[in-house]
């Protein structure tokens, strides 16, 4: 991500809410981070939101704050992570239960598959984390083989 949208990320966070977590409980209060990962949030159902980034590279600073705001999320480093920020973009429009709409706009399906099967065999890393990094390889594959074929072609 070039620097210049690195600041107009910044600047409209704090425009919009003085935080992160405060970004994520407009949408669900129920938001909180985790006290024992300051780089993931919760809600009440179990969704989780885990801020990464690449590795540090000589330079850059680490640990990383997305806000001054005391509860905010810290910034995680993952490794190969540089592939999810270099990977091709991913545009839909989605349609919620109740007919809103809104543009969707993310990292293209078969680079998240590769990121998240590449997670799930990890051996460091959480058992249960492996399961569910698999599981969500699986479904995406199976929609961007049954649903978007077109994108195997294109990526």
């Amino acid at each position: 991500m070039p620097d210049w949208m690195r600041v107009t990320f910044a600047q409209k966070l704090v425009q919009d809410a003085p935080s992160m977590l405060a970004a994520l409980q407009k949408v669900d209060k129920t938001f909180q981070v985790n006290k024992d990962q300051k780089y993931t949030a919760i809600n009440k159902d179990g969704f989780e939101v885990d801020i990464i980034r690449r590795v540090a590279k000589e330079g850059d600073p680490h640990p990383i704050r997305l806000s001054d705001a005391e509860e905010d999320f810290w910034v995680v480093q993952a490794e190969r992570a540089d592939e999810l920020v270099n990977a091709p973009e991913f545009s839909e429009i989605v349609v919620a239960e109740n007919g809103t709409m809104a543009r969707l706009t993310t990292i293209h399906p078969a680079v998240f598959v590769s990121f998240k099967r590449w997670m799930s065999k990890e051996p460091d890393r959480d058992p249960l984390k492996r399961r569910r990094d698999s599981l969500q390889a699986d479904a995406v594959e199976w929609a961007l083989h049954e649903r978007l074929p077109q994108l195997l072609t294109n990526k």
